[in-house]
Parts: C-alpha cells; sequence; structure tokens
C-alpha cells in the first residue's frame, strides 16, 4: 500500500515547499502522487478554519481524501499544520502506512519569515485565530521524523522528507542508494523559487 506522508507544523514552517518539492520528485520518477495543501483544500471545499471545532472537522475531512488518494494507488503527501495530539492519534490509528513529519521550526524564526504576513496581522489584532499564538500547538508526541527548517538548508530538509518517503515505499518498489541520492531533475528551477518561500 502506498505512503500517506503527512507533513505537520506551524504556519510558515515549510510544510507547503517541501510537500510540494516532494510530489515532483516523485512525478520525475514516474511514481503516482497527490499533494494536499490544508488551506486550499478547505478553500476549495468552504471549509471554515477559525474555531477549534472547525479544525479537527477539518482535518476529519483531509484524513477521508488521504485514503481516497491512498486508495486510488497514489502516494498522497498532505501538508496541515494538524495542531492537536488528538488529530494525530486518529490519523495514526486509521491511516495505514502512515508516516508523520514535524516540519518543525522556531517561533522567533515564523516570526521574521512570515511568508503569508500572518504573524503581522495576529500583532495588528487584524487576526484572531493563528497557532502558537491565539491557539494551542501541542508538541508530537512520536513523529516519524523531525525536519528542523531553521537548522538545515532547503536541499538538507529536502532530502530528510525524500529519503524517509522512498523508506516507506520499500515494499511497492527495490530501490537503491543511487536514485536516492538524485536530486529531481526540475530541482534547480524549484528550489530557486521554493527559497522565496521558505
Amino acid at each position: 500500500m502506498t505512503p500517506i506522508i503527512w507533513l505537520l507544523g506551524l504556519s510558515g514552517s515549510g510544510k507547503t515547499t517541501l510537500g510540494s518539492l516532494l510530489r515532483l520528485y516523485l512525478d520525475g520518477q514516474g511514481i503516482d502522487a497527490e499533494f494536499i495543501d490544508a488551506d486550499s483544500f478547505c478553500r476549495s471545499n468552504n471549509l471554515s478554519t477559525g474555531t477549534p471545532q472547525q479544525r479537527v472537522r477539518n482535518t476529519d475531512a483531509l484524513r477521508d481524501h488521504a485514503l481516497h488518494v491512498q486508495a486510488s494507488g497514489k502516494v498522497c503527501v498532505v501538508a496541515a499544520a494538524t495542531p492537536y495530539e488528538g488529530m494525530r492519534e486518529a490519523n495514526r490509528a486509521l491511516l495505514p502506512n502512515y508516516r508523520e513529519v514535524w516540519v518543525r521550526c522556531s517561533l522567533q524564526t515564523l516570526v521574521q519569515r512570515d511568508t503569508k504576513g500572518l504573524y503581522a496581522k495576529a500583532e495588528r489584532g487584524d487576526l484572531h485565530a493563528l497557532d502558537s499564538v491565539f491557539d494551542a500547538f501541542d508538541e508530537p508526541r512520536c513523529p516519524h521524523s523531525i525536519i528542523d527548517t531553521d537548522r538545515f538548508s532547503l536541499v538538507e530538509c529536502y532530502e530528510q522528507l525524500r529519503d524517509l518517503t522512498l523508506d516507506a515505499l520499500v515494499p511497492q518498489n527495490d530501490w537503491h542508494d543511487e536514485p536516492r541520492r538524485m536530486l529531481p531533475h526540475v530541482s534547480q528551477a524549484a528550489f530557486a523559487n521554493a527559497a522565496i518561500a521558505l
């Protein structure tokens, strides 16, 4: 069964950037994959995101969609804050071949980056729902991997995610060390664009 790679972490930590690069890599290897960004998923399904109850409901919807993607034979890559440990416990219980990846970054660095302008809005009082500022973010108890995007380069973070994904694919494919070390054919342009966001 194909894996579900679930990237979680605070806003601006690099989940979407890394998830997008991973999908590009899988596409380049001829592996069917779908990338689901939680913000885009919620907008396309008219899901509100303000309250804890709405966040739990949205994560349930994401989980159901990930199961459908997996059932179709695709690798599913999800980028979603997933702030509560109860959400992750449900993922571990309900998602086969699930890999939980904490994309970790210090709040100080996130405020400095503020790629979406959310932390500035929160400081001005224009935003009243933001993990670690107005709402809890439970520290993950047992992720399969921790990627520290404020300590390592984009390439190093990407390679860590890629290797975890290849390990999850081992039962389905006969991977060797040499392909594992290869960067995507589109990596130069992708990394140049992604570095702006990370």
